[in-house]
């Protein structure tokens, strides 16, 4: 993030926070059905499992999918509500990671746009992961290979195919849904497609100086050369990489679009397959809520998932 003074994303934050808020507000979210007494869960699922009303979506809210257990290592899956699932194929899945400059958000900044994948026939995993400062990198992207994992482990219980995957992310998500996809492990399942929003996938255009994201990643880019270098998903990027969307608002004051360009570029001259889509005049923020980029996001999600 282009960004000097850190009081820019706080209040970058806030203006979040209130307006995702604003959205639940007027979300009809139905209350939680518990289950008939006796009765016994899935492996996986929690008590709080819920039919979202007037939707074709269900989901089962705060699953751990780390050993640690850590309270932040916690996910909501958004599941289709096909009915009889022994008779129907299985589903592609999503894993979905959030926003808030890798030290703040939740989950839930993300319900909206993972119901709308669920509706058309994807399981949805939108998770929480340790944030900084009090966990610095990698520790955020070694929760999101544990969820990617725990996908892959749990595909039986949720109806998923493993060979199916793809993942999604804004912002911080977005960052860290790119550096899963480039910065692949061994033990790691294959990523089918990436999407990512308003995405700083390229660190090191960070000014050297800045303690922006000092609190992430443990210093400035003056300090820690190596380590920016490393958690920059543009320096991992090679030709096996999977297909890959980016969308990025022309008007983003936080993440400059010049970071979307370059990754461009870059994904581009290596020869993977990638679509860059410009929201005009749209902020970090109202990129984020733009139906455009959800719908071209679902639209790319299939081209290689379905």
């Amino acid at each position: 993030m282009q960004v000097s003074d850190p009081k820019r994303v706080t209040k970058f934050l806030l203006a979040w926070f209130y307006l995702v808020l604003g959205s639940w507000a007027f979300e009809p979210i139905g209350s939680a059905q518990e289950p008939a007494p006796g009765a016994s869960l899935p492996k996986g699922f929690t008590a709080r499992s819920s039919r979202l009303s007037q939707s074709r979506v269900k989901v089962h809210f705060d699953v751990s999918y780390c050993q640690q257990n850590d309270p932040l290592q916690l996910a909501d899956v958004y599941m289709p509500a096909a009915g009889d699932m022994e008779h129907q194929a299985k589903f592609p899945a999503i894993l979905a990671i959030h926003g808030g400059a890798w030290v703040a958000g939740d989950k839930r900044f993300d319900a909206l746009h993972c119901r709308k994948m669920a509706e058309q026939g994807y399981v949805v995993m939108a998770i929480n992961y340790r944030l900084a400062p009090k966990h610095k990198h990698p520790a955020q992207i070694e929760d999101c290979r544990e969820a990617l994992r725990w996908l892959r482990d749990h595909a039986q219980e949720y109806h998923i195919d493993p060979e199916k995957l793809g993942v999604w992310g804004y912002s911080a998500g977005g960052h860290l849904a790119a550096l899963l996809a480039t910065d692949r492990k061994t033990e790691d399942p294959s990523i089918r497609v990436c999407v990512a929003g308003g995405a700083p996938v390229d660190l090191r255009m960070i000014p050297e100086d800045s303690r922006a994201l000092a609190g992430f990643l443990g210093g400035t880019r003056r300090a820690l050369q190596d380590v920016y270098l490393k958690a920059s998903p543009i320096e991992h990027v090679s030709s096996d990489d999977p297909p890959m969307m980016l969308y990025h608002g022309d008007a983003d004051e936080l993440v400059p679009i010049s970071f979307a360009s370059k990754m461009h570029k870059k994904l581009q001259e290596t020869g993977v397959t990638c679509e860059y889509v410009v929201l005009p005049g749209r902020s970090h923020i109202m990129a984020f809520v733009d139906t455009k980029g959800i719908n071209r996001s679902i639209e790319f999600l299939d081209r290689y998932l379905k």
